[in-house]
């Protein structure tokens, strides 16, 4: 939702993260302190990620990768897939919407991938984001 690409696979074996995070060069989170020392002994960008609320986690990442927490719904990426998202009208989600939501909400957008094609809105499910947000924001604001 704030726009990086993440890729999540609980099921992959520990060799298998690394190697994947060392090839497309990414940075691998974990809260396995035995992996990240393996991440780090293998020079591949790590964090070693604490907290055991959300909140606490997404300041972690905010304070020590410089991450915005801020949405911008068109940098926005599907949360269930990670595919770039696409503004669409109500007739085009009609048949994806609860029709209350239709009828409530104007403004919706839908996954690019076809095999995801999730619609979104902002619902009241919203306020319990931005509050999460809210407190991740306050806690990298936090001196060390």
């Amino acid at each position: 939702m704030l726009g990086y690409i993440a890729e999540y696979d609980s099921k992959t074996d520990d060799e298998n993260l690394l190697r994947i995070a060392g090839q497309e060069e990414m940075i691998l989170l974990t809260r396995d302190e035995e992996l990240y020392k393996r991440a780090q002994a293998k020079n591949i960008s790590s964090l070693l990620v604490h907290g055991e609320k959300e909140e606490e986690r997404l300041g972690q990442l905010a304070k020590t990768l410089g991450i915005s927490l801020d949405i911008d719904m068109v940098k926005s990426r599907c949360p269930e897939c990670g595919s770039e998202l696409q503004e669409a009208s109500k007739e085009e989600v009609s048949n994806s919407v609860p029709s209350a939501s239709l009828k409530m909400y104007d403004q919706f957008w839908k996954c690019e991938s076809t095999e995801c094609a999730k619609v979104y809105w902002v619902g009241s499910h919203w306020k319990q984001i931005h509050h999460t947000l809210e407190e991740a924001r306050r806690i990298a604001s936090m001196p060390k």
